[in-house]
């Protein structure tokens, strides 16, 4: 019988196998071993990783099913665009991406569409256009930023699950020896 660790389909690491009864139980009970190391190690790297809520943390698992000789450990995530943040990316806009400011808190989390009235301004300065919203209050009101444009944004690596399950599956050894004492 054997272990085998995925992330995403794609194999993650080594294969670790031992053979006959004893051995059988010792696996299984190490491959659990290993996905709950895995998704333990998965959470806080992705809490560690910045401004990312339960979503990003809850919608990681780790599964251990087993047939034809073999038990498989596969990390899967909710959200399809995870990698992302896994591999790092250059989001591209069409033609541009539309940001909410920091101080625009109505704005964050809606489209600009979404968002309601707005108004495009493309400043000469440093060619950064944005999207004002007008205010209500006095004469007329006052126009109040809302968003800014770019053509492209660059998103760093900031998770490392795959290399997280390269090191639990490293350590299978050791949690077979200790499950194989029982």
């Amino acid at each position: 019988m054997q272990i085998r660790i995925y992330v995403d389909e794609n194999r993650a690491g080594a294969v670790f196998s031992r053979y006959g009864e004893k051995s059988k139980d010792a696996l299984r009970g190490a491959a659990n071993d290993a996905a709950d190391e895995i998704l333990a190690r998965g959470q806080d790297d992705i809490e560690s990783a910045g401004n990312f809520g339960d979503r990003w943390t809850e919608g990681l698992h780790v599964n251990v099913t087993e047939g034809g000789g073999n038990i498989k450990v596969s990390m899967t995530h909710d959200i399809p665009y995870w990698t992302v943040f896994e591999f790092g990316a250059v989001i591209h806009g069409n033609p541009l991406l539309w940001i909410p400011f920091s101080f625009a808190d109505d704005a964050k989390g809606l489209w600009p569409r979404a968002y309601g009235p707005l108004f495009r301004v493309d400043r000469k300065s440093d060619g950064l256009p944005i999207l004002f919203a007008w205010s209500p209050g006095g004469r007329g009101g006052k126009a109040e930023p809302k968003y800014f444009g770019k053509e492209q944004v660059v998103e760093p690596k900031k998770f490392h699950l795959r290399e997280i399950a390269r090191e639990v599956a490293k350590e299978l050894p050791g949690y077979f020896k200790e499950r194989f004492k029982d």
